[in-house]
């Protein structure tokens, strides 16, 4: 069967699976790296980015107040607020690059709400952030990363 070239001038849209591209964030130099990975990648194939944040804060009270008579809780409004502030940035960079870009705060199992978030949203991949080097990277793979790894039925882009 013969198919209809392309006119001069005209270049055919490159088409690609990842066209909705979940970012976890924290903020630090390899979550940054993720985030500008995604950027790029949405901007080359007209995709869009959704960056996340997620804090446990029932397991990051728990853990710190154990054997402690502190509260945590200005501690915990600490968190978020940072988180936030990291997440606005994302996505104002994102907005800059000429990328569509969400931003999305959540809280709970770190993993279980990434995992949830992906596939409530529809991502077509995971993009995250780690600082292992190849050969140390099971032992400095992030313990979240490697979960993400083991438990996404979505591809995920580990970006170093």
């Amino acid at each position: 069967m013969k198919t209809k070239s392309q006119p001069a001038g005209q270049s055919r849209q490159r088409r690609t699976i990842f066209q909705r591209i979940l970012v976890p964030t924290d903020g630090s130099p390899a979550a940054r790296a993720a985030d500008a990975t995604a950027v790029d990648v949405a901007r080359a194939y007209g995709g869009c980015v959704r960056f996340v944040s997620v804090i446990d804060t029932d397991r990051l009270v728990s853990d710190f107040s154990m054997g402690t008579d502190g509260d945590f809780g200005d501690v915990v409004e600490r968190l978020k607020a940072v988180a936030r502030a990291v997440l606005e940035q994302a996505r104002s960079r994102a907005s800059e690059a000429g990328v569509d870009a969400e931003a999305t705060f959540l809280e709970g199992d770190v993993t279980d709400r990434i995992l949830e978030e992906a596939a409530t949203w529809h991502a077509d991949v995971i993009m995250i952030g780690t600082h292992a080097r190849p050969h140390e990277l099971h032992p400095t793979l992030g313990s979240k990363t490697h979960e993400l790894l083991r438990r996404s039925t979505l591809p995920v882009l580990v970006c170093r």
